[in-house]
């Protein structure tokens, strides 16, 4: 019999420098996404100020982060309650009229650029796992 010894040394390291790159993926991607939702945010609480109702301008927006696994999202919506309670009014309208803000449109408008910084961050953790 003879003896066999593997030298593991570089897999371990590889895998510590995945493993980092990951996590600093991770960040740059979660703050990406704030920085999307927040836009979001910010553009149609914008949209929503136009309005000559009272009301509809008063409607509050807010987004919340989460996570589930390896995926970071943000849920970008009207507020409970008061004059959030008028969202759908405002976005969606009635048989009566209404609808002439617009909410997905903002999201629409925010993905190209969201897209590009998760594709740097997902870069930037290649280059970092393989030590470029």
């Amino acid at each position: 019999m003879s003896d066999i010894t593997i030298d593991a040394s570089e897999l371990t390291a590889f895998g510590r420098r995945v493993a980092a790159a990951h996590a600093m993926a991770s960040v740059k991607v979660a703050q990406a996404v704030k920085k999307g939702a927040q836009n979001v945010k910010e553009g149609v609480i914008s949209d929503l100020q136009t309005s000559s109702n009272y009301a509809i301008s008063r409607i509050g927006i807010g987004y919340e982060m989460g996570s589930t696994g390896t995926t970071i999202y943000a849920d970008v919506s009207p507020r409970d309650g008061g004059a959030s309670d008028l969202a759908n009014i405002a976005f969606f309208g009635t048989a009566k009229g209404g609808g002439t803000h617009d909410f997905y449109e903002h999201a629409e408008t925010e993905l190209p650029t969201l897209a590009e910084y998760v594709g740097d961050a997902a870069d930037d953790m290649l280059i970092g796992a393989i030590g470029l």
